[in-house]
C-alpha cells in the first residue's frame, strides 16, 4: 500500500502546494519515526526524546524552549498578526516488551518498581504522534506564506501517567508563551490507515488510577489457619468488583473498572502481610467516578471484615491520579471536519462513538482560559492485516499512510484556522 493520500486538491491550492512538498519529505520522516520507535523512553524519562524533538523544531525554524514541566518542549513561530494555534504530541512509551519483529523494533529494557526486567516500547503510537508534529512543523515552517498568526508546537512528556500536561501548565505553558486560541491533537487508533476519526463533545473518558492495599495476617504457608491470607482476600475482592459495573451501574452510562496489577508475597512458603492492587477506573462524569470509588471501598471493607480484619486494618484506598474527560469543542470540531472532508473526501473522515480510553490532553482545556480543543483519531492499521489493540506488544502502525495522513491533516487544520486575510 502506498501513501494512502488521495486529496481533493481542486478546492485548496494552498494545501496542494504543501502536500506536494510533504511527499518529497517523507524519507526524512520515516527515518525519524524509526529512530523514535527504536529508542523509547518511559514517562518522565524522555531526556533523549525531548532533545530529538527540540532539534526537529529548531530545524523547522521554531524558537524552542526545553524543560517545560519536566522534559516538555515548546516551539513558537510568530508569523504576523492573527490567531494563536497550538499542536501537541506526547512523547512517552510504555513498559511493554516489543514482539513486532520489525527491523527497527525496540531492544530497550528497564526494571519495574518490583525489580522485574521488562522491555520499553512505543505501544501506544506516540512515536507516530511525534513524527506527525515534526512533519507538520517542517511543512508549515517552509510555507509560512500560506498562513498567518502564531503557531505553537508542544512535545509533552508523561502522558501515560497523566502528569505531563498538568506539569507543563503549572510551569507556565499559557503564561510564558503566547496563549492559544485553540489547541489540536491526535491519537492513532487501530483502524484503517489513511482514515481520520472525530467526535463532537465528550469523546474520551475521564480516568482515576487507584492503589488498594489489602492487609491480612502473615504466617507459614503450611499453617494457613493461623493467618489471614491477603491474597485470597484480594482475589475475592477482584471478583466482587466486577459487579460494580454489571449490577450497580446504569448500562446507558459507560464505565470501566479494571484491576490491572496484583502484587503480593516474596516466596512460596510465606503468607504475606499485605497485597497491593492497581485499578483503572474510567467514566464520563465526576459523579460516576466518586460513586464507583465509594463502592470499591465499601466492597473491599465488607470482604475484609467478613474475614475477621479489624476496622483499623481495612483496605487502604489511595488515588494516584485523575484525568478529566476529553471534551472536543463542537464548533471547532465541525470547522475542522469540513476542512478535512474538503481535503480527503467524506469517506475518509469518519465519526467515532465515545471511547473509554483517557487522555491528559483534556487538561489543556480545563484551565481558567477555557481554550477550545479538538482531538481527532488517525487510523494506523494495514487493511490487509488484523488489528492489534493499543498497548499490545504487537502494535505496528503502517508508517507511510499513517504519518502522511496525520501531517496532511495537521497542515489542513492550520491552513483552515490561520488563513491569510483576503485583500479587499
Amino acid at each position: 500500500m502506498r501513501s494512502g493520500i488521495s486529496v481533493d486538491l481542486k478546492q485548496n491550492t494552498s494545501l496542494e502546494t504543501v502536500l506536494a512538498a510533504q511527499k518529497e519529505g517523507y524519507p526524512f520522516l520515516e527515518r525519524l519515526y524509526q529512530e523514535l520507535h527504536s529508542h523509547p523512553e518511559l514517562s518522565g524519562k524522555e531526556e533523549n526524546t525531548s532533545r530529538v524533538m527540540a532539534a526537529g523544531m529548531v530545524q523547522a525554524g521554531f524558537s524552542t524552549t526545553q524543560h517545560v514541566g519536566g522534559y516538555g518542549v515548546v516551539g513558537v513561530m510568530e508569523n504576523g498578526p492573527g490567531p494563536v494555534v497550538m499542536i501537541r504530541a506526547d512523547m512517552d512509551a510504555l513498559p511493554v516488551t516489543e514482539a513486532t519483529g520489525l527491523s527497527y523494533a525496540s531492544q530497550v529494557k528497564t526494571l519495574t518498581e518490583t525489580g522485574q526486567e521488562v522491555g520499553v516500547m512505543h505501544a501506544c503510537g506516540h512515536d507516530v504522534h511525534m513524527t506527525v508534529l515534526v512533519g507538520a512543523a517542517r511543512l508549515l515552517g517552509r510555507f509560512r506564506d500560506l498562513w498567518q498568526g502564531t503557531l505553537i508546537l508542544v512535545a509533552q512528556p508523561a502522558e501515560e501517567n497523566a502528569k505531563g500536561a498538568a506539569a507543563m501548565i503549572a510551569d507556565g505553558l499559557f503564561s510564558r508563551f503566547p496563549r492559544p486560541d485553540s489547541i489540536l491533537g491526535l491519537h492513532v487508533l487501530p483502524e484503517q490507515a489513511g482514515t481520520l476519526f472525530y467526535h463532537e463533545g465528550c469523546w474520551f473518558a475521564g480516568s482515576t488510577t487507584i492503589e488498594l492495599t489489602v492487609f491480612g495476617r502473615g504466617g507459614h504457608a503450611a499453617r494457613p489457619h493461623e493467618a489471614i491470607d491477603p491474597i485470597v482476600l484480594s482475589a475475592r475482592m477482584i471478583l466482587a468488583f466486577q459487579t460494580l459495573i454489571s449490577r450497580e451501574t446504569d448500562p446507558v452510562e459507560p464505565a470501566v473498572l479494571t484491576v490491572s496489577s496484583f502484587h503480593a508475597g516474596t516466596r512460596d512458603n510465606i503468607i504475606p502481610e499485605s497485597a497491593t492492587l492497581q485499578i483503572s477506573l474510567r467514566a464520563f462524569s465526576r459523579e460516576q467516578h466518586d460513586r464507583l470509588i465509594n463502592a470499591l471501598k465499601r466492597t473491599a471493607d465488607g470482604i475484609a471484615g467478613s474475614a475477621g480484619i479489624s476496622a483499623d486494618q481495612f483496605p487502604r484506598l489511595s488515588i494516584r491520579g485523575c484525568t478529566p474527560a476529553l471534551y472536543n469543542n463542537p464548533q471547532l470540531t465541525r470547522r475542522l471536519v469540513r476542512a478535512f472532508r474538503r481535503a480527503f473526501g467524506r469517506s475518509r473522515v469518519v465519526e467515532k462513538p465515545v471511547l473509554t480510553a483517557s487522555e491528559d490532553f483534556s487538561f489543556f482545556g480545563m484551565t481558567e482560559h477555557q481554550i477550545p480543543l479538538c482531538f481527532f483519531g488517525l487510523g494506523m492499521v494495514d487493511p490487509q492485516k488484523s488489528p492489534y489493540p493499543l498497548h499490545s506488544p504487537h502494535v505496528a502502525p503502517l508508517p507511510e499512510p499513517t504519518i502522511l495522513t496525520g501531517v496532511a491533516a495537521m497542515a489542513a487544520a492550520v491552513l483552515e484556522l490561520m488563513p491569510i486575510p483576503k485583500q479587499k
